[in-house]
This record gives structure tokens, sequence and C-alpha cells, in this order.
């Protein structure tokens, strides 16, 4: 079974952490809530109070298969400004392990060296910032061992290619079917 971790600043967009975290569970993938703040309890940017599971320092990073980052400001920029989160992004790159970002939360990535070696997508307008190998006006792009996706209502899309990525095709689909996929995706 995989396991990831999604991380928590504060100010992040609620909706797309909540879906990756509920998806990912019914997927049978563990999914660690991880705060970067030195708190477990986090506040999103529409001030709703999550508990995360852990702490950032608490971690043993070698048990992850991935790591998750959702956007949402300022959270966005606390992930940024964030040396220990730009080092697990930059490593768990270079180790092939998964990284996935939604929203404006790639610019998090570009501030890890990462988006230049990836083709990617960002939260519109956003686009000018970044420097991806190549940009897609996309809802979710998967290149290698990333996958970005564009902001809340791709929310589900960004989080069936996480269980497509890490559990396959057909769990994928089978989460769909579940979740009532066919009636937003056409």
């Amino acid at each position: 079974m995989s396991k990831i971790m999604i991380l928590l600043p504060n100010g992040y967009e609620e909706i797309e952490a909540l879906t990756v975290v509920d998806f990912c569970r019914r997927a049978g993938i563990e999914v660690d809530m991880v705060s970067i703040t030195n708190n477990l309890e986090t506040k999103g940017d529409h001030d709703i109070i999550i508990k995360a599971d852990k702490l950032l320092e608490d971690v043993n990073i070698g048990n992850y298969d991935g790591v998750v980052t959702p956007g949402g400001y300022p959270g966005t920029m606390m992930l940024k400004d964030n040396s220990n989160v730009l080092e697990l992004l930059k490593m768990f790159f270079d180790e092939k392990k998964l990284v996935a970002s939604i929203c404006a939360s790639p610019l998090v990535l570009k501030a890890a060296g990462v988006s230049e070696h990836i083709e990617g997508t960002i939260f519109p307008g956003l686009e000018g910032q970044m420097n991806f190998k190549k940009f897609k006006k996309e809802p979710v792009v998967v290149y290698k061992n990333v996958i970005t996706s564009r902001g809340p209502a791709t929310a589900t899309l960004f989080a069936y290619s996480i269980i497509e990525y890490l559990a396959g095709k057909e769990m994928a689909d089978k989460i769909k079917e579940e979740t009532l996929a066919d009636y937003i995706i056409k």
C-alpha cells in the first residue's frame, strides 16, 4: 500500500487538500495530513480548522511514496518560504517519488528547482510566474513523477490522477464510479 503526505500550512485551499485526503483514503492509500507550522491545528483559506495528523518535523520522510501541496493564499507562500518543504519536494522529485501540486502551489515547485524539468499547469493567471519546461493549459498534467492541476474545481480530477499513479487505473476507475464522476466528467 502506498503512503503519501499532504502538507498543510495555514491559508491552504481546503477543497484541494481534503478531496485528495478523502479520495486517496477511499482507494486504500495511506495519507498523513502534515502541518508545516508548529501546531497540529491548521486553518484553511476559508477559516476551516483542520487538525493535522503530524508535524513535518516528526515525520520519517523515508516512509512516504509521495508528497502533495494544496494551493491557496497565503498557504502557497508559506510552503514556498519553508526551506524544509523545498528540500523535501526536490528530494522526492530526484528520487522519482510522487510530487503533486495544485492551484498556485506549483510556485513551490519552481522555488524547489523542480518546475524547469517538467511539463505542468498552474492556476490561471500565474503561468507567467512559472518556468515549466512546457506549460499546458489542461485541468491536470501528469509528467513523469509530477502531477500538477489548476485549482479548486479540478481537485477531483487531481485526486483521481494521484490514485491512478499510485494504485493503478482500475482503482482510479473504481473510485470515480463510487464518487459519481460520470456526473461531472464528460
